[in-house]
């Protein structure tokens, strides 16, 4: 029997609909090319793949590689499911979709220094070991780190799977795995290693494989094996037979039936006490996906007729790679009575591969209308490129009547984000006149484009946000120098970099209009994560850097909030003698140091004044202090400060709100939110006390609003 697994992509009414969902509107709003999956067919498979295996209690890893989406893999990671991972860049995306890190396995077999280190780090699961090298390397990296490894080592045990050359894995002649006398060598190695722990064993045979017969073969060499092993004492925890599972593409065609292949290895499993661990990927989400396409053109050669779409080999290789066969639909269904014509459906991209059918019988097809490619939710946006300088398209998950767009198309400037042009190449090395510095400034327009910048304020804290991605500015200082002052630059109280980061969603970097560099800024951090937002980089929820830690925000309708670092133990009542008296506060940092004075009206302190007097201060020397001035006044702080780096009073200050607020609770006993009024706006303070002096899950809440959007044509050092 084969699967029962239903599709999720039906005619009602005349119309191609996923679930409740008709893909024709979805296409009109959100425009082609587009991917579409449908939830409920994910969960399905997955559900399908759990309930065929149940008798053995797999460990499920879904195969990031067939479809790295962070709102599918949130999806299986919310069903219990863990993740294969071959790279660290899936292993970045799996911790950000949730899988827990117990619940990942690391394969493949080139994974370098790096990659190996940060899944150490991360502590993860199970390292799929493919060769001598890679088992030294993690060793070493083991060694250097004090961290134990957990070892199963991938066996290549020389079965044809009988699918396409490209894809199949467990033949002697392809690059993966080892051989078993190999195997049976490093074993005893990692056996007498302190920090490597050998726990499994492993084997994958490829993809799209429809048949039970490779399966039962490899699995039959892989039990024989485990034999001598167990007189050797090692006996093996987990047995791992990857996934390549084949689902059908062409009607007619079968699956792979789960349900045999689980209840004819239950007994070889269950025999070793083993526990089983398998990777399905197509099979999941294979079916749950379509590529959406509207015709362009109709072009007859002679007998030849071409349907030319407005999707590229680009966007879906697999036909072109592998000569994949995928059936393809109208979203308008087609009427009976209408003979079908013979057509090849091909791209706009310049090359003679660019096709997704070859001399296909279809109904009768139209310029403007739209057809859908089935069964393209796996391997197929995974393997997309921008070739032609194409952008990839956008990807739409639908739920019932619901339907979400969980990636954005991307644009003409994503295609060119990555790329910096090296300022050096139009300037003369040889003549020290004709420098860049030394240019004038129509000279030095001339040959530098305008930088575009966002104007941002929160809650009257003002900011020039630029994406830096592509290091557009190099010397930060220096340019926050020219462009923050405000009669002869821009004018803000600091300018906020975007930049790429490795473990976050980005990087924000913010320099004060002198050019020093603060830790952390609160209104400048809710600031950045409405830019990014708003320019589609994240979504309402992100992370992202600072020099203080990792920051979590979140864009509501009226404001945004952030996740604030822990502040350090308050130092409470320090008395500060400015030569016409003491003073008494309050010091803590919250990602920037903060002096807190309570005084009994915040309006009349001579804040310029004080403010530079307290900054500078010995006792917070050598880098100095911001200063708050606060009045409590009916379980509401008013607040002032003067700001190092701006040195002047600023309309309103995140960080100094947050540990206004934290004095403002260990003095007054002011409990969570704590509201602040500063001069540029409101503020709330939430926070969580875990013991005397101790806060914890601190949030920040205010405003963050565009000012305005231009372009620096200005000097750039």
């Amino acid at each position: 029997m084969a699967t029962n697994r239903k599709s999720y992509f039906h005619y009602k009414e005349g119309e191609l609909f996923s679930e409740e969902v008709a893909l024709g509107q979805v296409a009109e709003e959100v425009g082609t090319p587009l991917y579409l999956y449908s939830y409920n067919s994910l969960i399905e498979g997955y559900r399908e793949v759990s309930h065929a295996f149940r008798k053995l209690s797999p460990l499920i890893c879904y195969s990031l590689k067939a479809n790295g989406n962070l709102t599918l893999c949130r999806i299986l990671a919310t069903e219990g499911a863990g993740a294969d991972i071959v790279s660290g860049g899936e292993l970045y995306k799996a911790l950000q979709a949730g899988f827990p890190p117990q619940k990942i396995v690391f394969a493949g077999p080139g994974k370098n220094e790096e990659e190996i280190e940060y899944a150490l780090r991360e502590n993860i699961f199970i390292f799929n070991v493919e060769s001598e090298g890679e088992l030294k390397l993690i060793e070493n990296l083991s060694q250097r780190l004090n961290h134990p490894a957990r070892i199963s080592l991938r066996i290549n045990p020389d079965v044809d799977a009988k699918t396409h050359r490209y894809i199949t894995t467990g033949k002697k002649e392809n690059k993966f795995g080892l051989d078993f006398d190999e195997a049976e060598k490093l074993y005893s190695q990692i056996k007498k290693s302190p920090l490597l722990e050998p726990v499994g064993i492993h084997f994958h045979l490829g993809s799209q494989i429809t048949s039970l017969q490779p399966y039962l073969g490899a699995l039959e060499k892989i039990l024989d094996f485990l034999e001598p092993l167990k007189e050797k004492g090692l006996n093996l925890k987990y047995i791992n037979m990857g996934g390549g599972f084949g689902i059908s593409y062409e009607e007619g065609k079968l699956p792979l039936n789960i349900k045999d292949l689980a209840e004819k290895i239950y007994s070889l499993i269950k025999k070793t006490g083993a526990k089983l661990i398998l990777e399905p990927g197509r099979f999941l989400v294979g079916p749950a996906g379509v590529l959406i396409t509207q015709v362009l053109y109709k072009k007859n050669r002679g007998k030849k007729r071409f349907i030319i779409v407005d999707a590229g080999m680009n966007d879906l290789i697999r036909p072109s790679l592998y000569g994949a066969y995928h059936q393809i639909k109208k979203l308008k269904e087609p009427h009976e009575a209408y003979p079908p014509e013979v057509v090849d459906i091909v791209g706009p991209v310049c090359e003679s591969g660019d096709f997704f059918a070859r001399e296909r019988k279809l109904p009768p097809i139209t310029e403007g209308e739209y057809l859908t490619i089935m069964d393209t939710g796996a391997y197929c946006f995974s393997m997309s490129f921008t070739y032609n300088a194409r952008p990839r398209p956008a990807e739409v998950l639908v739920k019932k009547n619901h339907w979400w767009i969980i990636r954005e198309r991307e644009t003409y400037e994503d295609l060119v984000e990555e790329e910096s042009v090296p300022e050096e190449l139009f300037f003369s090395f040889k003549d020290p006149s004709l420098s860049f510095k030394s240019r004038s400034l129509r000279e030095k327009k001339a040959l530098l484009a305008p930088i575009p910048f966002t104007k941002m304020q929160g809650s009257g804290n003002d900011f020039i946000v630029i994406d830096n991605r592509s290091h557009l500015i190099k010397n930060r200082p220096e340019f926050a120098r020219r462009v923050c002052p405000r009669k002869t630059g821009i004018g803000a109280d600091g300018v906020l970099l975007l930049e790429k980061s490795r473990v976050a969603d980005f990087k924000m970097r913010i320099f004060n209009p002198d050019g020093s560099e603060p830790g952390m800024c609160g209104n400048g951090a809710r600031c950045i994560a409405r830019f990014a937002h708003l320019k589609k980089m994240v979504g309402e929820k992100c992370s992202f850097e600072t020099l203080s830690g990792k920051i979590f925000s979140q864009v509501k309708k009226d404001g945004v909030c952030i996740r604030m670092k822990d502040p350090s133990p308050p130092h409470l009542n320090l008395e500060i003698n400015l030569g016409d008296g003491s003073y008494t506060g309050h010091f803590l940092d919250t990602g920037v140091p903060h002096f807190v004075l309570f005084v009994p009206q915040v309006e009349k302190i001579d804040l310029p004044e004080m403010g530079s007097r307290i900054r500078y201060h010995r006792k917070f020397q050598p880098g100095g202090t911001n200063v708050d001035f606060a009045e409590i006044k009916d379980e509401t702080v008013r607040m002032r400060t003067y700001e190092r780096g701006v040195e002047a009073e600023t309309l309103s200050c995140g960080t100094g709100a947050v540990a206004t607020a934290i004095a403002a609770n260990l003095v007054y006993t002011l409990s969570s939110p704590v509201k602040i009024k500063t001069l540029g706006g409101d503020l709330k303070v939430y926070f969580h006390k875990s013991g005397p002096h101790k806060f914890t899950e601190v949030f920040l809440e205010g405003e963050a609003e565009v000012v305005y959007e231009g372009k620096w044509e200005g000097e750039v050092s």
